[in-house]
């Protein structure tokens, strides 16, 4: 049996079916029936030994369970920690759980953390004298979320009074169905968090038919090391993202561009990933453009390219050169950009543009004031109709969300 599994692996393999074979594998890893034994044993010991069960007010995030980087994994550890530091204003525990029908992941090992992570189930069991109950739930996961209420029954069954629900929308095209979001009225109240300027408006409060407010990111200048032209490589990063025109650009790049080394990110750490972009030169996203593929080599002192996505990306951002109106666009002229931009004075002169362009957005004690801004607002006054005492604003009031 085991000879048989070897010649599988080989034969995935020589296929060029790597990513598949790493996905069965984590399967099988994540399936394991002795490691969930084992987490669930180490998790249930970390709920007694860390928290109290007799708090009132308990506040949870959802969260994938694979051991993985991506910026929404990054930005829910982010959130968590930050109102893990106001915990006491509050007053109430801050607890992170795996989206429930996930398995257990005890720990995110990919970044640096100290975040443990438990069942909804066992949490809800263990804080029974819980009576105020807000979930942050990723908008990836609201459906299966909101499915999960309704046939297990385990917010039923808890002795929790009032139900707050909150949709982190980290990105506007994963946004849940209203439908489900209705679903979720039927237990308690239902707000949204935003990560992007563009789409926290009236519009996506009419879509949702909740209140809308804006958190940002994690992201912001002070967290990144900047180095300057003589200090880079000739290196240009690259987001993992597919896109029809990827491989025309990468080899267009490659052609008229000599000397370059072109480096797809994968396969690394949260802190070689910033390593990896203090020396890069240049960042190129095939993602939704404003993204972590974008801002956080450009607060390293790249430049970055990107294609302008009107759902992410505020106006300002039209005026960046290399932020292009298609992609079809960006493959006839991202070499020329490159060629005029390599020299010290244009690429220094037009990498602060960028800078500028989106230290804008991304402050960190901007960031900090609206995640305590939302609790003031929306959690420590007693959990709100807003049906009943919410009025949305007026396109004019959007800028002020």
């Amino acid at each position: 049996m085991v000879d048989n599994f070897y010649k599988l692996i080989g034969y995935y393999k020589r296929r060029g079916l790597s990513k598949t074979l790493d996905r069965i594998l984590e399967y099988l890893r994540r399936e394991n029936p002795v490691r969930i034994m084992i987490i669930k044993s180490l998790q249930r010991k970390k709920l007694v030994t860390e928290y109290s069960p007799n708090t009132k007010r308990l506040i949870i995030f959802l969260t994938p369970d694979r051991d993985i980087i991506n910026g929404g994994i990054l930005s829910i550890n982010s959130i968590y920690n930050e109102t893990c530091r106001l915990k006491h204003t509050l007053d109430a525990e801050v607890v992170m759980c795996t989206v429930p029908g996930n398995f257990p992941l005890l720990k995110y090992t990919k970044f640096e953390n100290q975040n443990y992570l438990f069942t909804l189930r066992d949490v809800l069991a263990y804080f029974q004298s819980c009576k105020h109950l807000l979930i942050h739930i990723p908008e990836t996961y609201v459906e299966e979320f909101a499915k999960y209420c309704s046939t297990e029954r385990i917010l039923q069954k808890s002795a929790v009074t009032s139900f707050q629900f909150n949709i982190l929308l980290q990105n506007i095209n994963l946004a849940p169905s209203r439908h489900f979001i209705v679903d979720l009225k039927q237990w308690g109240t239902v707000t949204c968090t935003t990560a992007h300027e563009a789409y926290t408006n009236a519009r996506t409060q009419e879509r949702f038919g909740c209140p809308v407010h804006k958190l940002s990111t994690y992201v912001s200048p002070e967290q990144y090391c900047m180095k300057s032209y003589r200090e880079k490589e000739n290196l240009m990063i690259i987001s993992p993202d597919e896109h029809e025109l990827k491989s025309a650009v990468l080899g267009t790049i490659s052609k008229n561009m000599p000397g370059i080394r072109l480096q797809i990110i994968q396969n690394l750490t949260y802190e070689e990933f910033k390593s990896t972009i203090s020396r890069a030169k240049w960042a190129l996203t095939f993602g939704e453009g404003l993204d972590g593929y974008f801002i956080e080599p450009i607060f390293s002192g790249c430049v970055g390219f990107a294609v302008y996505n009107e759902q992410f990306f505020t106006d300002d951002f039209r005026s960046c050169r290399t932020v292009y109106p298609s992609y079809q666009s960006l493959l006839d002229s991202i070499c020329n950009d490159m060629a005029e931009l390599d020299n010290q004075e244009s690429f220094t002169r037009y990498q602060r543009e960028q800078y500028e362009c989106c230290a804008k957005y991304y402050s960190y004690q901007q960031y900090q004031d609206n995640i305590f801004s939302f609790y003031r607002k929306y959690y420590l006054p007693v959990i709100r109709n807003w049906e009943a005492d919410f009025t949305a604003p007026t396109v004019a009031d959007e800028t002020s969300m």
